[in-house]
């Protein structure tokens, strides 16, 4: 007789690497958001809504532009704290279907408790090396020599 050596458990397929936020497409980000929006009624509102990264982006996770009908998101602070992905699009996308002059107040609080969310309006991650530090300029009096840190590139030298 013939005994085979079998595991007892099958190997574990790899997991699967969780793509970074940043990574994602932005097109399947606004078709959540469209859906999202949809839930709230305001389907007519969002039909143009477009998601895009926003490197310029420093503290804030992300900013809804109500003349573009667009929400911006930060990726390196996302990628850091995927799981204010979700959080975040909703957060922005009530500010679009709340309106411009809504900010935090009522309206905008009823549209993020109708998708299931506390009406959070600060986040509080640490964004400390994110910031990018301006390139600052000196200027020199050329009467007495004295000179002065400046964060314009206006001119050259004090007069």
């Amino acid at each position: 007789m013939i005994q085979l050596d079998l595991p007892l458990a099958l190997p574990a397929a790899p997991a699967r690497a969780r793509r970074a936020p940043s990574q994602r497409r932005p097109e399947a980000l606004a078709r959540l958001a469209r859906y999202l929006a949809a839930r709230l009624g305001a389907r007519r509102k969002t039909r143009a809504l477009t998601v895009v990264f926003n490197a310029r982006l420093r503290t804030a996770v992300g900013r809804a532009d109500f003349a573009a009908c667009a929400i911006e998101l930060n990726g390196r602070l996302l990628d850091r704290h995927p799981e204010e992905l979700v959080p975040t699009l909703v957060h922005e996308l009530c500010h679009l279907v709340a309106g411009a002059r809504a900010a935090h107040g009522a309206r905008w609080r009823e549209a993020v408790v109708a998708l299931g969310l506390r009406p959070e309006t600060c986040h509080r991650l640490d964004v400390a090396d994110l910031t990018v530090r301006r390139r600052a300029w000196t200027w020199s009096c050329v009467g007495c020599g004295e000179t002065y840190r400046r964060s314009h590139r206006r001119a050259s030298r004090y007069l």
